[in-house]
């Protein structure tokens, strides 16, 4: 009973979400959402473009430094390939991107060798890393982002807002830092059931990994200064769209704006959170001034940047891995026919 009522809320929630998205296109005059688009100068959509390749390139290489960390046989092209197909798999599932993570496994499994421990820790390694970096980034926003934004000013908001900051904080660094007592833990319980115990192998092997990163001096604050300029860079490129228009948001909303409009893309309504993406940065950039068809417009063209030129991008890398398998095979026939 609980399954088809949540389904059912689920549509009821992505038809809401439709409709919304139509309505902000249609009232932000599409034709002058066009000209908008229309106005921003090549040199500029170059630039985006080229700093979202160098996001994506800085985000593949830190999968590689880890498992170069870890030891394990690694390679940055197949790397590139594994996180291709999951930035395929997060564009067609709604939201919260565990579709995305799934594939990322099973690909590090059959691309590198990698056991289904191996995958599953390397991809909670990482996305742990880029959360600590965003929940340093936002604490940074709430502190000094109070004078700017209406809600924030209110202290209980500040407040509650410092306690789920910190209480995730926490979290990552018991998970970074202390998991070896957690695993210390684990293996006093008695038992033969086997998800259980997979589940104290698996955190045995997290903390072994948590350790060997830890053995490298200055390895672990590499990796979160590294998850801290991947998010800049997001911020970053709103800043130059939003500089065509106006000089008077003040930089810290823009980076305020960026990563609320991420955290609502995160709610699983449509594929890879359309319409809760550019609805929420839409209606944050016009509540400072801009007009309606101005923020629309830069928000369709940021999240083209950040996220269906990374899927066309994924697309053509995986459609060349295909075609260089495909002559392969076809060299090997011709050579045994």
């Amino acid at each position: 009973m609980v399954k088809p009522k949540r389904k059912k809320v689920q549509s009821l929630l992505m038809s809401i979400a439709v409709v919304l998205l139509v309505y902000l296109v249609r009232q932000g005059d599409l034709k002058g959402i066009f000209v908008q688009v229309g106005a921003i100068p090549v040199w500029l959509f170059l630039t985006l473009i080229g700093l979202q390749i160098v996001t994506q390139l800085l985000l593949n290489y830190q999968w590689y430094r880890l498992c170069q960390v870890f030891g394990w046989p690694t390679s940055f092209f197949q790397l590139l390939l594994v996180n291709s197909y999951g930035a395929v798999a997060d564009a067609v599932t709604p939201g919260e991107k565990i579709g995305g993570e799934v594939v990322r496994v099973v690909k590090l499994r059959s691309y590198l060798g990698y056991s289904t421990g191996q995958s599953t820790i390397l991809v909670a390694i990482q996305k742990a890393l880029s959360l600590s970096a965003l929940v340093l980034l936002n604490v940074a926003v709430v502190a000094t982002m109070a004078h700017h934004i209406t809600f924030l000013q209110a202290w209980p908001v500040r407040l509650l807002l410092f306690l789920i900051l910190i209480a995730i904080g926490a979290f990552l660094f018991y998970l970074f830092f202390r998991t070896r007592s957690l695993k210390n833990r684990l293996a006093r319980i008695r038992t033969t059931r086997k998800l259980l115990l997979s589940l104290i192998n698996w955190v045995e092997d997290f903390a072994n990994l948590t350790d060997r990163i830890r053995q490298k001096p200055g390895e672990w604050l590499f990796q979160l200064a590294l998850s801290v300029l991947i998010w800049v860079i997001f911020p970053l490129k709103l800043i130059m769209l939003i500089l065509l228009h106006t000089n008077s948001i003040p930089t810290l909303v823009l980076f305020g704006a960026t990563f609320l409009s991420y955290f609502a893309g995160m709610i699983p309504l449509l594929p890879g959170g359309l319409g809760a993406f550019e609805g929420t940065m839409s209606g944050m950039l016009t509540a400072y001034g801009l007009r309606l068809n101005q923020a629309v417009a830069i928000a369709v063209v940021f999240r083209f940047i950040t996220f269906w030129f990374v899927l066309i991008l994924s697309l053509f890398f995986i459609g060349g891995e295909r075609i260089v398998l495909y002559m392969q095979r076809r060299s090997t026939d011709d050579q045994h026919s």
